[in-house]
């Protein structure tokens, strides 16, 4: 009996009396990125520190009894927390959280000249020089450490050994932030939905008509990454959009002041943009399995069309692609070589003509980073000195967005035009808006987890475009879009509004009269 004590004191002692350099560095490792992120809460910071200490005490116990294994298993282990621990601390730094499910979708959303693009945007060279520096002394000292460890270390155990109890104490007594941390936060989906193929989803929807007259042309323009704060036709005193201020100003063009995105990132965006897919929606239903719109006008008797200025694969495929693939006609502009290829190459991609009754979507590149690659040299006509009321840092950055912006508005505006002889409704939504130092001084991208960058990410643009033809034709509807200008809205319910608007509704219920943007003068909204 003594002999088994002995066994079970001298395991559990042994991390801190021979890897107790290897048990140091690892717990700095797992519990750093959560601390920082915590660092306002001295408290819960304390809490995560020993709840990890256990865990690390476990890991290190654990591998040590695998014996020769554990020379090459302890290095890699040390290796990865490594990098996940610089991952991590990029994460909670730039974005305000730890790695999550969300980025994980954002990367599988990504293609190569995005991914560029992103690196190129907002990580420095000194950053990828200190991530590799870290990284190789991490290697050197995984590939060294058994023979630091030779090194006495004294009584040090019996200190690490004693904080160990307090640990178990301090954590067994409040057991709820063990709770929290592994099983309230750690909801992760590695299914990546961008990958599902939507042709293998179909809902077949039965439609009823609103009206027996119906728009020849529909036409959605999906916008990117585009802040209402960076648009002069939302108070933004530099002038972004003088073409369709003209156009507003002419009666053709409706802009609504009170719109939001559902998300902040393009990928968890296109969920719900386009079909039934509602923010917060518990009817057990994945979004795919939810009506979209393509196949709701389909069954309409519409021919649909996809052009995109964007590319159509990504390391898992571009969750907007699968949309366009469940259309008639997709055309994709951009390829991997590509890397200069403007929105304006859209407007010459005109197939309105081909059918009686159109859904054609155009989907830009818009103001994504990188901003000063989003519009020809023509019209570079901010530069940094025209900002020099802003701190020097988000000058050229500010200007060249904004250079981008006013690009937007002239593909934009002649992307309407195309319709102007025609029975025409054309939409124009961004997926999301940005950060632009809204929050921050030092930060621009997209939106932090933080509440108020959260709603700055959500701040979008929503315009509608209507030829006079359209007014003509459907005064009726045209009216009740007047009266809706500063109604609240997300685009989550974007489907129930273009629905209207082509005068269906889904038979069996009255979702389109309760959740368009363009209120029934006979219902509440």
């Amino acid at each position: 009996m003594k002999t088994f004590l002995y066994y079970i004191k001298e395991r559990l002692l042994y991390p801190f009396k021979k890897d107790l350099i290897y048990f140091f560095l690892l717990w700095v490792l797992i519990s750093l990125p959560n601390c920082y992120s915590q660092r306002n809460s001295i408290t819960y910071v304390v809490y995560l520190a020993l709840m990890y200490y256990i865990i690390t005490f476990i890991v290190v116990t654990v591998i040590d009894c695998f014996g020769i294994v554990s020379k090459v298993l302890k290095p890699v282990i040390l290796v990865i927390s490594t990098l996940f621990c610089l991952i991590n601390l990029f994460c909670v730094i730039n974005y305000g959280c730890l790695l999550s499910n969300d980025f994980v979708q954002i990367i599988a959303g990504t293609n190569i000249d995005e991914a560029s693009e992103f690196f190129s945007t907002f990580i420095s060279w000194e950053e990828v020089f200190l991530f590799f520096l870290i990284t190789i002394i991490c290697i050197i000292i995984a590939i060294y450490l058994p023979k630091i460890q030779q090194i006495k270390l004294g009584k040090s155990w019996v200190v690490a050994c004693g904080i160990l109890f307090i640990s178990i104490a301090a954590l067994c007594h409040n057991s709820g932030i063990i709770k929290e941390e592994f099983v309230d936060k750690a909801h992760w989906e590695f299914s990546f939905d961008e990958v599902v193929d939507l042709r293998n989803h179909p809902t077949h929807p039965k439609i009823a008509e609103i009206d027996s007259i119906h728009p020849k042309q529909i036409v959605i323009i999906l916008g990117e990454a585009f802040s209402s704060n960076h648009s002069s036709l939302y108070g933004y005193k530099v002038i972004t959009n003088p073409l369709l201020a003209k156009q507003e100003k002419g009666g053709n063009l409706l802009v609504f002041e009170n719109v939001t995105s559902p998300c902040t990132i393009t990928t968890l965006t296109f969920k719900y943009l386009l079909n039934t897919y509602i923010k917060n929606c518990e009817d057990g239903k994945a979004w795919y399995d939810h009506t979209n719109i393509i196949e709701a006008m389909m069954t309409a008797g519409y021919h649909t069309a996809w052009i995109s200025n964007q590319a159509e694969i990504g390391m898992y495929d571009n969750l907007p692609s699968g949309f366009a693939r469940i259309c008639d006609e997709a055309i994709f502009l951009r390829t991997k070589n590509d890397v200069h290829k403007y929105d304006g190459d859209l407007i010459n991609n005109n197939i309105s003509q081909k059918h009686e009754k159109n859904l054609i979507f155009y989907h830009l590149m818009g103001q994504h980073e990188k901003f000063e690659s989003r519009y020809p040299k023509e019209f570079e006509k901010f530069s940094a000195k025209d900002y020099d009321t802003l701190p020097i840092n988000q000058r050229e950055i500010i200007a060249s967005y904004d250079n981008a912006t006013l690009y937007n508005d002239f593909v934009v505006n002649s992307l309407m035009e195309l319709y102007k002889d025609q029975d025409a409704v054309v939409f124009y939504v961004p997926d999301h808006a940005l950060d632009l130092f809204d929050t921050e001084p030092d930060y621009f991208g997209h939106a932090k987890m933080t509440e108020a960058s959260q709603a700055q990410g959500k701040k979008i643009p929503f315009m509608v475009y209507v030829s006079p033809i359209f007014k003509e034709l459907h005064s009726e509807i045209f009216e009740r879009m007047k009266k809706a200008i500063e109604q609240p809205f997300c685009t989550d319910k974007l489907i129930y509004s273009v629905m209207d608007v082509a005068g269906y509704r889904f038979a069996g219920n009255n979702d389109v009269e309760k959740y368009s943007l363009f209120p029934y003068s006979n219902q509440s909204k």
